[in-house]
């Protein structure tokens, strides 16, 4: 597990100036200070009590972080700082950002305290005990990976009595689902039809999607989506807020805010409320194998390796497009390109099921993102500017494609056409309104505001005249309903004259991955030489499972209910 030693000397020193003035506290000379650093989506900002030289106390008060990707940064590192009386603390595997910014505001705080900050800083920990090592376990079945395939799968498992344990490498659950932006993708829900929006057939959807991808498995795709009242239905049953129908395809919060975060909170509870044996930072490292069949996985926690032995074995360890070593190995036309995926999501999957001699069905097959917005330290999509309205310019201030070109490679490969291989995203302010994670984006500094369109314009360094030109065309278009340029159809949904003006410079990244571990029709693992493993399972992002990533949410949910049903059926 890598692990990261945090803060520099100068970003400490940077940040006491964000510390305020103590104010006494009911203890008998114990202080308050306070501190605040950069997260990923804002200010961090803490409060921490010092008394005689130690710290009492370490308190996030404010933050603008990803629920369910920050919650275990909040709640370990500012624990790890007091119990160890240091600022040598590990930053938190898939939220080290969210750490370092707890650390830094803290270091912050220190400073205003008047303590030694180098000293914290090199400080060893002298209060945590190491590790004991595990024991061995067995169990029915192992579900390896706690995103959203790898939860349903052990929430359905252990609700029917079955003897399941989920295993995360993660010190939190939710994978690449809590990234999911903006909508799920089900077909001819009740919610749709009385919303009027329930315009195409689910026959239609697939024979198009077909033609253009004769590899689709329209068969598995078709059931995907006769299921989705019940997707819904369940969601629905466990408190999501998934009631805005968007189209025929697409239902979203009500609000707009993440679908992937909703989705994370409400599975996580129904773990919890299911009672769901789950054991988090621990890693599946390989499979164990005997004469041929599937016995368990070797596993890694803190205290070390151990194993786990199981009748069935359920990888949903998810894609690879957050390590450049696998993207290099299996997609390299694509190496060197930002990711907006989980950080967990590193190929553990396709390294253990290669190594037992697994097949590959499209392993070079990945998503791209057209709208990544990346700084150097952070990638975040910025997918949810275009379903708000926003049209893409280039460096001439000039449109060069539709932008709602549902084929996000095929998108990317436009902008990536373009002088400097990005282009930037043009909002008003009803695109803002509409979107409370835009909102948040432009907390964080990564869009930019300007009162007229011109002054928007110096601020990207594009002509005026023509980006003034390109949005008062876009907008008569979308007073006429007919983009007369490129035959934009969707998210025509302001005319991009309201003031303020918003922009943000983005690029194409890697999503996700489409291809995977080949698979049958009952998601068992097929080998090189065509035998199958009758208890190894791949489902999710992982499989190769002829769906190409076409609804990824909703594939989750359709195969660990389908994967649950299978075992329980044996």
């Amino acid at each position: 597990m890598k692990k990261d030693r945090l803060l520099s000397l100068a970003l400490v020193v940077s940040m006491a100036l964000a510390g305020c003035g103590p104010k006494q506290t009911e203890s008998e000379g114990a202080k308050t200070y306070t501190g605040s650093a950069q997260g990923n989506n804002g200010p961090v900002k803490v409060e921490v009590v010092v008394e005689n030289g130690g710290v009492n106390a370490v308190t996030v008060t404010e933050h603008g972080e990803t629920p369910g990707i920050c919650d275990a940064a909040i709640e370990t590192i500012p624990a790890a700082i007091v119990a160890g009386q240091t600022l040598n603390v590990e930053a938190v595997s898939g939220a080290t950002n969210t750490s370092k910014a707890i650390l830094e505001a803290t270091a912050a705080a220190l400073t205003e305290a008047g303590l030694d900050v180098n000293a914290w800083q090199t400080k060893e920990d002298g209060q945590s005990p190491a590790a004991g090592k595990t024991e061995d376990v067995t169990v029915s079945t192992l579900v390896v990976g706690a995103g959203g395939a790898g939860m349903k799968t052990a929430i359905d498992l252990t609700k029917a009595g079955h003897d399941v344990l989920l295993i995360e490498k993660q010190p939190m659950v939710g994978g690449a689902t809590t990234l999911s932006a903006t909508y799920l993708v089900v077909m001819g829900t009740q919610m749709q039809k009385d919303a009027g929006v329930d315009t195409v057939t689910i026959e239609d959807y697939v024979a198009k999607q077909q033609k253009l991808n004769p590899a689709f498995d329209a068969d598995r795709m078709t059931a995907m989506f006769q299921d989705s009242q019940n997707i819904l239905d369940w969601f629905l049953e466990i408190g999501a807020d998934f009631t805005r129908p968007m189209s025929y395809y697409q239902i979203g919060t009500s609000d707009g805010s993440s679908l992937g975060v909703e989705m994370v909170r409400v599975m996580k509870a129904e773990l919890e409320n299911a009672g769901v044996n789950l054991r988090l930072n621990t890693k599946a490292v390989s499979l164990i194998e005997e004469n041929g069949v599937i016995k368990g996985v070797v596993a890694e926690d803190e205290g070390g390796q151990y194993n786990i032995f199981a009748d069935n074995v359920v990888l949903a360890t998810g894609g690879y497009a957050a390590s450049p070593e696998a993207i290099a190995k299996y997609s390299p036309d694509w190496a060197g390109l930002p990711s907006t995926t989980a950080k967990g999501s590193t190929g553990d999957g396709h390294a253990m099921a290669e190594a037992i001699g697994a097949a590959f069905e499209e392993i070079d097959n990945v998503r791209l993102n057209p709208s990544v917005y990346a700084d150097g330290s952070v990638s975040v999509s910025l997918s949810a500017a275009r379903t708000a309205g926003a049209i893409m310019v280039n460096m001439n201030g000039q449109r060069f494609c539709d932008e709602y070109i549902t084929d996000y490679t095929t998108l990317s490969g436009h902008m990536m056409e373009q002088e400097g291989d990005y282009c930037y995203l043009i909002m008003d302010q009803v695109s803002l309104d509409s979107s409370k994670r835009l909102q948040g984006f432009l907390e964080s500094g990564y869009i930019v505001k300007a009162d007229t369109i011109e002054e928007l314009a110096g601020m990207i360094g594009v002509p005026a005249d023509n980006l003034k030109a390109t949005v008062e065309t876009y907008g008569g278009y979308v007073k006429n309903e007919k983009d007369e340029d490129f035959g934009r159809t969707m998210y025509m949904n302001t005319a991009l004259e309201t003031a303020p003006y918003y922009a943000v410079q983005t690029q194409p990244g890697i999503q996700v991955t489409l291809g995977g571990v080949k698979v049958n029709e009952a998601l068992q693992v097929v080998k090189t030489d065509g035998t199958v493993c009758d208890n190894l399972y791949a489902i999710g992002e992982l499989a190769g499972d002829g769906l190409f990533g076409c609804a990824p949410t909703t594939i989750n949910v359709f195969e660990g209910s389908q994967i649950a049903q299978t075992i329980l059926a044996k």
